[in-house]
């Protein structure tokens, strides 16, 4: 299967663009500038942030290796005529779960962070330093993954039917993993040089529906592909 470098950067980008991360992104900085006592060291929000970020791009990565690992020995087993409609039927279920959300968000089943991992998040947060920025990058990622995910085990599906060398294989991850995180600067930048935490709140309050809608979408859509092909 050859891989397009055009929906490769939009279904990167639109995983990066999902509520779970994005709202993580902005309560972790929000803890930092107003609890931090250092809200006008840029330097230092900076240092804080990337440190975050990097640890969610390695995490991210690490995981979608694991995952690529797993449907590379699947799509090449007596299991590979099942194993596309599995993959594909499990990501237009999470698309349909995500859609649900944007038109009956009180309804059950929600693809979110759970709890426990909030509650666990959020006390680690009055704890500022760079290695609890790592800390919190990392488990972040794997809290979120029911929201994170499912598009990625998607892209991870689509190049290990590719048959690219391993060495491209990484290229296409460490681009996918960039451009997942692009969003997360932009929010980082925007908040260290001075927007409001509660203007970037309100933000996120009134797109979480739009963050959700295109990612259902964009499931939906990845989901079709897998089986089609």
């Amino acid at each position: 299967m050859q891989i397009s470098l055009p929906i490769l950067t939009i279904t990167a980008l639109t995983n990066g663009i999902n509520p779970c991360g994005i709202g993580m992104m902005i309560t972790f900085l929000g803890y930092l500038l107003v609890f931090g006592g250092r809200s006008k060291d840029k330097k230092w929000i900076y240092k804080i942030g990337f440190t975050y970020i990097l640890s969610t791009f390695v995490t991210y990565l690490l995981l979608g290796l694991v995952f690529y690992s797993a449907a590379f020995y699947f799509q090449r087993s007596w299991l590979a005529g099942v194993f596309k409609y599995v993959i594909g039927g499990a990501l237009a279920l999470a698309g349909l779960i995500q859609l649900k959300d944007v038109f009956w968000q009180d309804l059950p089943i929600h693809l979110r962070m759970p709890r426990l991992g909030f509650e666990k998040i959020n006390k680690l947060m009055v704890k500022t330093g760079v290695g609890m920025a790592a800390l919190i990058g990392f488990l972040t990622t794997v809290f979120s993954t029911p929201c994170m995910l499912p598009l990625y085990i998607g892209t991870t599906a689509v190049l290990a039917r590719s048959g690219l060398p391993m060495v491209q294989i990484l290229g296409w991850f460490l681009y996918y993993n960039l451009i997942f995180v692009m969003p997360l600067i932009l929010i980082l930048s925007a908040m260290a040089e001075g927007k409001q935490v509660v203007d970037m709140k309100e933000w996120e309050h009134k797109n979480t529906k739009w963050m959700r809608l295109l990612l259902g979408t964009a499931l939906i859509i990845v989901g079709y592909l897998i089986v089609s092909r």
